[in-house]
């Protein structure tokens, strides 16, 4: 666990059906059929980070919190900041650093593979920020 910036840890839950409330997620896998994920721990409960810029580095660490039909196959970002992030991880956890340099936001998402129906993939993404020194 890294001691010199925030530390977020999430767990990520995953079901082969849809789901709504209760801060599920639905979603269309790569083989049309819907999943659903809800992450839990992060900011505001959601998978999340947020931070201010030059508080040093900050991570999320992740671990998959459902049986052993899906794997992580890797993690994905998109955003202002995603050259400020970095994942390093195996199948079932694993952990992103954010270089926390500038101000800007992003998100992950994590790529899971259900390994029961033919390697479905499906993209689960929360966000990331780095708020300007001083702010909220």
């Amino acid at each position: 666990m890294k001691t010199d910036g925030k530390t977020e840890t999430v767990r990520l839950k995953v079901r082969p059906t849809a789901s709504s409330g209760g801060g599920w997620t639905t979603v269309t896998a790569s083989n049309g059929a819907p999943y659903s994920f809800k992450y839990s721990g992060g900011h505001m409960d959601n998978g999340g980070l947020q931070t201010k810029v030059g508080d040093g580095p900050a991570t999320i660490e992740i671990s998959l919190d459902t049986d052993d039909r899906y794997a992580i196959e890797t993690v994905e970002f998109s955003g202002q900041i995603k050259a400020q992030l970095r994942w390093q991880g195996d199948a079932s956890e694993g952990e992103i650093t954010d270089d926390n340099v500038a101000e800007g936001s992003a998100h992950y998402g994590v790529v899971i593979v259900d390994t029961q129906d033919g390697n479905a993939r499906l993209t689960c993404d929360p966000m990331i920020s780095n708020l300007p020194r001083g702010g909220p």
